[in-house]
């Protein structure tokens, strides 16, 4: 038993030394994102570079695919022959957008090693120093926030937008969990709210798990509506925060055709009664048949399906949305992600290249 215990201590300090000396020679190296390209050749698609969370190698202990980002950004490159340089880059959010949402108190706390790492599950993390978790873990998380919040902007100017990261929709104003960080939607929307404090937003949370922190936060304001379909028997179980869900479809194991049936009966509803000026989509992979976590028995062919038909309700009812991909946790779902994207470009928004 000491022997197992000291080779433990041995990887664990050999693991805290590598990160150590590649973050003294990386520690100031950002990927720049800046694609140099007329703003009229742009399509409303926003990819950072720095969206991909790599953590020495840790992140693989995680069953979310946290490399997933650059992935789908990649399929687009290279199936949708669509060039890098006409994707937006986002900046990384900073304090004041952060405040709009979050305390201070709970800011202040992910500077402790063991707050991030039971919010991101991954306890190993707690004993890493925090600026390595800093500039490794949460500053890819700003990025994807800061991806949110360009995205929102892009699609009340040209309609529709999709952000290849975001969703963090476990993150409360004062505490979070699942692998979240920041509430990227409500800050987004608050963003919003200063030059339109009247904006009318529908949130349609498709993510396998109940959009907890996104409840939370907007609990009874009468701007935000909820739409939230999730399986009621996993991941969070708030039932505090379930009140505050306008249009609430708790489901269980369900097959595609069922969960179809769903979409095209609830959605046109939510749409009619909330009257909205922006759809934020949360568009979860994990409902996904193979999906680890998730708990649902729909395909891939379901999911593209599904995506299909929220842009194209948002299309016939001229209502500005926002994409955001949210959770999903197989193998396969970089690559249904860009295949449903595509899908959305060429049959949807009707992309031409």
């Amino acid at each position: 038993m000491r022997v197992i215990n000291y080779k433990r201590k041995l990887i664990i300090v050999g693991v805290i030394l590598s990160a150590v000396l590649v973050v003294i020679f990386n520690i100031f190296k950002e990927y720049s994102d800046k694609w140099e390209v007329n703003r009229n050749d742009k399509l409303p698609i926003v990819y950072s570079d720095n969206y991909d969370i790599t953590l020495f190698g840790m992140q693989k202990l995680h069953p979310f695919d946290s490399e997933k980002y650059s992935k789908v950004a990649n399929y687009l490159i290279k199936n949708v022959e669509i060039e890098k340089s006409r994707f937006y880059a986002p900046k990384k959010i900073n304090g004041s957008y952060l405040l709009l949402v979050h305390t201070q108190e709970y800011l202040d706390s992910l500077k402790n090693s063991r707050v991030v790492a039971q919010i991101a599950e991954l306890g190993l993390l707690a004993i890493m120093p925090n600026f390595i978790i800093q500039e490794r873990l949460l500053d890819s998380v700003r990025y994807g926030t800061g991806g949110t919040v360009l995205g929102a902007e892009l699609a009340m100017e040209e309609g529709w937008a999709i952000n290849l990261a975001g969703g963090y929709h476990h993150t409360k104003a004062d505490t979070s969990g699942g692998f979240g960080f920041y509430a990227d939607v409500p800050i987004a929307v608050n963003k919003l709210w200063q030059n339109n404090p009247k904006l009318k937003v529908l949130i349609i949370d498709l993510d396998a798990h109940q959009g907890n922190g996104n409840e939370a936060i907007f609990k009874d304001d009468p701007r935000v509506f909820i739409l939230d379909m999730y399986h009621e028997d996993n991941y969070p179980k708030d039932d505090k925060v379930k009140k505050y869900i306008d249009f609430d479809i708790p489901v269980g194991f369900m097959d595609t055709q069922g969960y179809l049936a769903i979409i095209n009966r609830d959605i046109p509803k939510a749409i009619e009664q909330s009257q909205p000026d922006l759809i934020i989509y949360n568009a979860g992979t994990d409902i996904y048949s193979r999906d680890p976590l998730g708990k649902m028995n729909v395909s891939k062919e379901g999911i593209i399906k599904r995506d299909e038909v929220i842009f194209r309700y948002a299309k016939e009812n001229n209502i500005p949305i926002l994409m955001v991909l949210s959770g999903g946790y197989a193998f396969e779902s970089a690559r249904i992600i860009g295949e449903s994207i595509e899908n959305i470009l060429i049959n949807i928004v009707k992309y031409e290249q």
